[in-house]
């Protein structure tokens, strides 16, 4: 039978032989491995599904490909124009950029609609191809206005270098990409939206290309959003391939060459500092990151738009929260409308391990409802925008299989490539005790629950992920008090050990009083002041049954299309991937 890899869409063909699993050789890694014999993949046949625990690939029959047209996008007509304007070539020549670069770049002058003047410019036109096709433009007009054409695909700028190098140079804007082609090096590249936007997802059409380079040197500006779009490279890159290169006291590279000429780029280049090897801490290269605390002070962590929680507990990647409450109390609720709300807020992506929700399609029902506001029903909601919430739940959120090899390390295998390949920022289990718990000999209960948390918070720290832990409380019949009534679990309640408390960066119970409608809100622990801090009377919150969400007790039902009609916090957004202008304030006129 033909089977398909999940990810590349490849084909193989297996030979199961009876109903049920089939452990056999992997179809992808075997022929490569010395063990080949091994048969370290598994095909239900019941269940139509696969998994190689070598090589943590997934595998389906064809059927299961979600059938889709792919999305459609704009195309730029290219107008065979290489000319510039007597002031733009004037303005690239004060940059030290000269006609020779601008003509080997394609880079001309045009008179472009400027949305953010509503007006038609002069601008100048930087082209984006791939395959030598003409795929997007940035316009830069006066005044720092900066827009991409139209429903136009995000790629990278010069892309076409990536498959002709074995090392890459990486910058936040097209004068910096143009600065080292000036200076010798074509192995650059730009991010398309600069560094206000953390979305990244202009890497996903070229992650195959990019894992073929062994050095990426990252070179993008000193401040707090270059520090931020630098940190989110090297998580998507892998830090053993990256280093990072700074401007000697510049902002840029611009900058720098045109005070210091074409000799102090390349020794920066030389001077780029590697990643700290894990285990070691470099102070050198830490410099940048502390610099940046003590002019911005610490990092609030961001919040979901509700004042009374925001207040208590915001949010950061690199920890571990861990959920508590009794069963049916809503802990899992609370959890998804926390994770919408972060994503919509803040771009976070997130992938799910949660036999609490399976099968999925209940789950995305959930997330639909809290999406759109209204019931997961035919009555409801209308198709259109039942077909719109389902194609952002696509693009923002994603489910490992449950019952597929559910142990810790294949959950964090699985998580790593997620984060690589698509960049997601929080990973949930729900619950801890549907894993396949696999203690070492000799190891009891709480030294493995000990190793276990001790695992799942490096992996946090490691690829900057925040993760959610659900675990249950001890059962409810031994917390009861002498009015009958149950006491409020804390995290020292979690069945199997204290560590649940001492390991956790964030804990949260959760509990719903059925008779009053309402839920209550516990940040039990938050471990870094700068985050917020535990309030044990907690936050009462009323739950809206239509649609999963919960309000404060003095607001009316929120029913709108969080699709249609964007959340608002009062922050600072950690990312506005839809944000097409960039504000540099140290730039000259006029452009």
């Amino acid at each position: 039978m033909i089977i398909i890899e999940k990810d590349t869409k490849q084909r193989y063909e297996i030979f199961p032989k009876r109903p049920g699993e089939n452990y056999m050789t992997c179809p992808v890694c075997s022929g490569d491995r010395k063990k080949k014999a091994e048969k370290c993949f598994c095909w239900n046949a019941e269940k139509q599904v696969g998994h190689c625990n070598h090589c943590n690939r997934v595998f389906i029959i064809e059927s299961k490909l979600k059938n889709k047209e792919p999305k459609v996008y704009e195309r730029p007509k290219w107008k065979n124009k290489t000319d510039l304007t007597d002031k733009a070539v004037k303005w690239f020549e004060s940059r030290r950029i000269t006609q020779t670069t601008l003509k080997k770049m394609k880079i001309y002058s045009d008179v472009e609609y400027v949305p953010q003047r509503e007006k038609k410019e002069e601008v100048i036109c930087y082209p984006y191809f791939r395959n030598g096709e003409l795929v997007n433009v940035k316009y830069r007009a006066g005044l720092k206005a900066f827009f991409l054409v139209k429903n136009a695909e995000l790629i990278l700028y010069n892309l076409d270098v990536v498959t002709q190098n074995e090392s890459l140079i990486i910058v936040e804007g097209e004068m910096d990409a143009l600065t080292f082609i000036e200076c010798g090096y074509d192995n650059v590249v730009s991010v398309p939206n600069g560094a206000s936007s953390l979305d990244l997802s202009f890497l996903d059409s070229c992650m195959d290309d990019l894992d073929k380079i062994k050095t990426f040197y990252i070179a993008v500006d000193f401040d707090e959003q270059g520090l931020k779009l630098k940190n989110e490279l090297v998580r998507r890159l892998g830090q053993e391939r990256c280093k990072v290169v700074t401007f000697d006291g510049c902002k840029d590279a611009n900058e720098l060459f045109c005070k210091a000429g074409r000799f102090a780029i390349k020794e920066i280049i030389d001077k780029a500092v590697e990643i700290p090897i894990a285990g070691m801490i470099d102070l050198d290269y830490l410099w940048n990151d502390f610099y940046a605390m003590y002019r911005n002070g610490l990092p609030e962590g961001l919040r979901i738009g509700l004042g009374p929680i925001d207040e208590h507990i915001r949010w950061e990647v690199g920890r571990l929260a861990i959920w508590t409450g009794y069963p049916g109390c809503g802990k899992s609720e609370m959890l998804d409308f926390v994770i919408v709300k972060l994503n919509l807020l803040h771009g976070w992506k997130t992938a799910y391990f949660s036999p609490e929700n399976y099968p999925t399609c209940i789950h995305i029902a959930k997330l639909t409802e809290k999406l759109t506001g209204r019931k997961c029903d035919k009555w409801y909601i209308a198709a259109d925008d039942l077909e719109k919430a389902y194609d952002y739940i696509t693009e923002n959120f994603f489910f490992l299989e449950p019952y597929e090899n559910a142990t810790l390390e294949s959950i964090i295998e699985r998580a790593k490539l997620n984060v690589r390949r698509k960049g997601r920022k929080q990973l949930v289990i729900d619950p801890f005790n549907t894993l396949e718990h696999k203690a070492m000999s000799g190891e009891n209960q709480t030294e493995y629950i000990s190793r276990f948390l001790d695992e799942i918070s490096r992996f946090a720290k490691q690829y900057d992920v925040l993760v959610h832990l659900v675990a249950h409380p001890s059962k409810p019949s031994s917390m009861r008090r002498s009015d009958g009534k149950l006491d409020i679990p804390d995290m020292y309640d979690i069945a199997g050990s204290a560590h649940f408390n001492n390991k956790a960066d964030y804990g949260i119970s959760v509990v719903r009083d059925f008779e009053n409608q309402t839920t209550t809100f516990y940040p039990l622990k938050v471990r870094f002041k700068n985050l917020g801090g535990p309030y044990k009377s907690g936050i009462m919150l009323k739950y809206n049954y239509v649609n999963g969400r919960y309000s404060l007790m003095s607001e009316l039902w929120d029913n709108n299309n969080w699709l249609n009609n964007p959340v608002q916090v009062d922050v600072v957004k950690d990312s506005e991937p839809s944000k097409v202008t960039t504000q540099i304030p140290d730039e000259d006129l006029p452009y």
